[in-house]
């Protein structure tokens, strides 16, 4: 029998991870990226990238009565990408190990 699982993850202190990414979108050092020679087919990119640790609880219904909360701290790694003339991309990555 297959069931919906409704799972939530809540972040601690959401004010403090928003403030590092944002830094790192918005820094605005010419690092000449967009100068490089490469071949035609491909795009010289500008990077930069953040590590966090972060903590919160994530949350999951058991046997339909039973709500489990299991506190975490992961750390979650988070890059910008830019390409010459345009806004930074951003991705993020974690690992609940």
């Amino acid at each position: 029998m297959k069931k919906n699982l409704h799972l939530t993850a809540t972040i601690d202190q959401p004010e403090l991870l928003e403030n590092m990414v944002e830094k790192l979108a918005t820094r605005h050092n010419a690092t000449g990226y967009d100068k490089a020679r490469v071949p035609n087919s491909w795009l010289a990119l500008d990077t930069s990238s953040i590590e966090a640790f972060v903590s919160g609880v994530v949350e999951f219904d058991y046997n339909d009565d039973q709500r489990i909360k299991i506190p975490f701290i992961t750390c979650m790694l988070f890059s910008c990408t830019k390409e010459k003339d345009e806004s930074y991309d951003l991705s993020w990555t974690a690992s609940f190990n």
